[in-house]
């Protein structure tokens, strides 16, 4: 049953991790396409950005100036761009435009070109339209790149460095991220896949964590950005992003597994109460059947002795019989008493009557009545009255009982020679009796179910041990209903000890 059960809830999990799976994919697809749609979005704002230049200012440079023969006077400021020169039988470019425009304080311009055709080894290098695909599979032979004459045009100028600069980019990548709802931790850098070096080097990734992102975008070409330039976007922690993200369904399948391994559980459990109850319910009928039988079957017997006419004759003998049947007649009378009481006490409906006990009085008369059975065993029944307050409130019917049963086990589970000691103390609150025998002891495993009701521990050698495992459970309801408690002390071999604890009466 338990293996059924326990397999039952597999399915269920291997269900509710899946569903934690998809769940997961979806919301990951989800992230990846924000950011994609941020990344596109700050492509877009550094083409514009780029494109629409027109304010920038620069310092004049006299040298280059005086080399192109440009009269300098006036001159305040100037402005560079190129554009490709396109052959328009392939339409494939085969040089660039330079241009530059100088400002003048009478708003007058001076515009000074130069074309400059590219050689075949920066057409082997860079097809201007074919896409070297990510910079993670770049390949290009560029060991020589810096020896050949077109080296400028595979890389960004300065003024085009200037205004994508970290400060600048980070800014862009922040707001268009923000605007997909994304504000989590990311890094960035921008990479020339030729020169195969870092335009914008990566604050705290390394290039090898950089350059494996999976988030990638390609610059727009135009005439400053003539070779594949890569935005590169990093999270360092997409998992922790997208489990951040799913806290509330996390949050749920949580509760659903701890709904489900409680209710698995509480069934497992209600199984072996289950089956507990029925081991020692049966247990209980076999003790109860055998303690039935000794008394049933003397007074049947003695019935048969008696239903012999010729023992109607014999006064004496008739008597023997009749007092036979009457003590087995009271012993079941007080095993049927003793079941229903336990009963009665499992449901709260026994009755107390409470008054005030002499208790080192009441523990005399209850040890006199054992005297006689612990001598015909050979055996020593001791009592120490040592308590200084021993006026208590109780029925004094149940402790009586309580205080019999305890010497009866310790009477019963002794192996030679019975060794009983009865002993009390008191302090500032509690009256204290303990019952202490030599007997054959209480496993460790059994100390914490001896007062369960038909629970009996396991003794493989005494096989001569009467009883239903009610007595202990009894005794430990009536002294909880005196608003006390009970302990007990045992090892394996070398005898038990219970100690009860009652309140004293209340000192005026």
């Amino acid at each position: 049953m338990y293996i059924l059960v326990g397999l039952s809830a597999i399915p269920l999990i291997i269900g509710i991790l899946y569903l934690y799976t998809e769940a997961e994919k979806v919301q990951r697809s989800i992230f990846v396409n924000e950011v994609l749609s941020a990344g596109n979005e700050a492509v877009d704002r550094i083409d514009a950005i780029i494109k629409n230049d027109t304010n920038a200012l620069f310092e004049m440079d006299a040298e280059s100036m005086d080399q192109q023969k440009i009269d300098t006077a006036g001159i305040v400021a100037m402005q560079q761009s190129r554009k490709f020169l396109i052959d328009s039988v392939n339409n494939q470019p085969i040089g660039v435009i330079k241009s530059t425009v100088y400002f003048q304080e009478n708003d007058s311009r001076i515009i000074a070109n130069d074309t400059e055709y590219f050689t075949a080894a920066y057409r082997r290098l860079f097809p201007q339209y074919n896409d070297p695909g990510d910079p993670k599979n770049v390949k290009n032979d560029i060991t020589n790149i810096f020896n050949i004459k077109d080296i400028n045009l595979i890389q960004l100028d300065s003024a085009t460095r200037e205004l994508l600069s970290e400060e600048k980019l980070q800014g862009i990548l922040q707001e268009a991220l923000k605007n997909e709802n994304i504000e989590d931790r990311f890094d960035f850098a921008l990479y020339n896949a030729f020169t195969a070096q870092f335009v914008v080097s990566p604050q705290s990734a390394t290039p090898e964590e950089i350059l494996g992102s999976e988030f990638v975008f390609l610059l727009k070409y135009n005439e400053k950005v003539s070779s594949p330039h890569y935005l590169i976007i990093y999270f360092p922690t997409v998992r922790g992003i997208v489990f951040k993200r799913m806290s509330n369904i996390i949050a749920m399948i949580l509760v659903f597994f701890v709904i489900t391994f409680t209710v698995a559980f509480v069934a497992l459990y209600s199984l072996y109460r289950q089956k507990k109850t029925q081991d020692v319910t049966n247990d209980f009928i076999n003790n109860v059947t055998h303690e039935f039988k000794t008394p049933i079957a003397t007074i049947s017997l003695a019935c048969e002795v008696l239903a012999d006419p010729s023992m109607l004759e014999d006064k004496d003998i008739r008597a023997s019989y009749v007092e036979i049947i009457n003590d087995e007649n009271n012993r079941l009378k007080d095993m049927v008493t003793t079941v229903l009481e336990t009963a009665q006490l499992r449901k709260g409906q026994i009755k107390m009557n409470v008054e005030l006990l002499d208790m080192h009085e009441l523990i005399q008369k209850i040890t006199d009545s054992f005297a006689l059975l612990v001598n015909s065993s050979n055996g020593v029944l001791s009592v120490a009255l040592n308590a200084d307050r021993y006026q208590v409130f109780g029925d004094r019917t149940h402790l009586t009982n309580t205080l019999n049963n305890l010497i009866e086990n310790g009477i019963k589970y002794s192996t030679g020679n019975p060794e009983i000691l009865v002993n009390t103390l008191s302090d500032e609150k509690h009256f204290i009796v303990s019952v202490s025998d030599k007997g054959v002891g209480i496993p460790q495993t059994a100390l914490g179910k001896i007062f369960d009701n038909f629970y009996r521990v396991p003794h493989g050698n005494i096989h001569n041990v009467k009883g239903y495992g009610l007595g202990l459970g009894y005794v430990k309801k009536i002294v909880q209903l005196h608003h006390g408690r009970i302990e007990v002390q045992s090892a394996e071999g070398k005898g038990s000890t219970f100690t009860i604890y009652l309140p004293l009466k209340a000192e005026k």
